[in-house]
């Protein structure tokens, strides 16, 4: 058991807390609780300040694994769209070089793939080159896969920011303690879930404080899974 554990486990103790009454005032699954005080989990300084805050300690420990604050990333501008004139679409060189790029991507199309990039409204704004791997690219179908960019820094306190690329798989099951592409209220968004009692979602976001907005299986579509996450330096 790692320090951290012991302390949450005693101080949960002390309260006559189960793991999954506190998983749910913590906005975290039982099993989340049960690694996390077994030590086979090591968590984030903000979600163990959470969980001690719950429990009403008073001398809150760090995490084993310490995590300098990282500053608010730009959202990088969508790219421009740059036309070409009627003297460069008519160019030998250019022609010569479209052919050359086909051809690569030709002989490399079982290696690697152009995945589109969308952002929140669903339009392709963006492609990143990926490799195939044994017919797959993180387990999806590799026509199937795209990067959703996030618009904010909504899921900051999950360590993902504005201007990130998250890959995305298809999925239509909601999965605990995962970032999962939903369309709630006709919006598309990620958010991490946590599945309630009674067929209720949670969908939580991370930004200064945790927040959570409680939706069910009806109006809570899931579309993906994020699986990766691409950060620019």
């Amino acid at each position: 058991m790692s320090r951290l554990g012991d302390t949450i486990r005693t101080a949960r103790l002390n309260a006559k807390m189960t793991e999954k009454a506190l998983g749910k005032k913590c906005g975290l699954a039982e099993s989340f609780i049960k690694d996390v005080e077994s030590g086979r989990r090591i968590v984030s300084d903000d979600q163990a300040q959470r969980i001690l805050k719950v429990l009403g300690a008073k001398n809150p420990v760090s995490t084993e694994l310490e995590v300098a604050a990282e500053p608010p990333v730009k959202l990088r501008p969508r790219p421009r769209a740059y036309i070409l004139t009627e003297e460069e679409q008519k160019s030998p060189d250019r022609k010569a070089q479209e052919e050359s790029n086909d051809a690569w991507l030709d002989a490399l199309g079982g290696v690697v793939k152009r995945v589109p990039v969308m952002g929140p409204d669903g339009v392709i704004i963006d492609h990143v080159l990926t490799p195939i791997i044994q017919g797959k690219i993180e387990g999806g179908a590799p026509d199937k896969v795209f990067y959703y960019r996030c618009p904010d820094n909504l899921l900051r306190g999950f360590r993902v920011h504005a201007g990130d690329l998250l890959l995305v798989v298809p999925s239509t099951k909601a999965e605990d303690d995962q970032l999962m592409y939903i369309e709630y209220e006709g919006k598309r968004m990620v958010r991490k879930l946590l599945k309630l009692d009674g067929g209720r979602i949670q969908m939580q976001a991370f930004e200064h404080e945790f927040s959570a907005t409680l939706g069910n299986i009806q109006t809570v579509k899931v579309l993906g899974r994020c699986v990766k996450l691409l950060r620019t330096l």
